[in-house]
């Protein structure tokens, strides 16, 4: 009878892993920061997939297409810490909801960069400290609503804190992973 009860357990946990993207229930934490909270999470269940699926469905599925796709990615971007646990953790300095010309925008650059169309009802552009132990960065991301839930928009960012992944990554104003509504979604990788 244990062995029911670990596989409810182990789905009702899977599905509340998931639910903090594409899901538009109300979140105990600010709405567009919960897509910060769900990338924390993947990074500390090691889960690609689910890191995966914080970002837009054109920019996932250009990942999983490229030549860098890589399906440990998230237990190779952080160091571990003293028990041997990944850690990531955000902190919103600053937010700024984008109005609906810089999400037209958005959208635009979107369909020209992965020619799919986005419906975006929400926008806000982030200004995050990203931190994992010793490691820190400021980073600019913008979080998008498409009527399913908050997702990051730009490219899946495959390094957060060095290396050469960061030099196309850091916060520019042509980047798509920092990128405001000014921006291009077609700059940066």
């Amino acid at each position: 009878m244990k062995i029911p009860r670990l596989l409810i357990a182990a789905i009702l946990t899977a599905a509340l892993f998931l639910a903090g993207c594409g899901s538009d229930a109300p979140a105990p934490s600010v709405h567009y920061e919960k897509v910060l909270d769900t990338v924390s999470a993947a990074v500390k269940a090691k889960d690609t997939d689910a890191y995966l699926l914080c970002f837009t469905e054109a920019a996932r599925l250009n990942y999983l297409k490229s030549d860098r796709y890589d399906r440990e990615l998230v237990s190779k971007f952080l160091p571990t810490d003293e028990d041997g646990q990944l850690a990531m953790i955000f902190s919103v300095t600053d937010h700024r909801e984008l109005n609906n010309e810089e999400i037209s925008t958005l959208e635009n650059a979107y369909k020209e960069k992965y020619a799919m169309r986005i419906d975006i009802t929400k926008a806000y552009e982030l200004k995050a400290t990203v931190s994992s132990g010793t490691l820190r960065t400021e980073r600019t991301l913008n979080a998008v609503n498409n009527g399913t839930g908050w997702l990051l928009l730009g490219p899946v960012i495959e390094n957060w804190f060095d290396g050469p992944a960061l030099a196309s990554q850091t916060v520019s104003s042509a980047d798509t992973s920092s990128q405001t509504a000014s921006s291009s979604a077609g700059a940066g990788n």
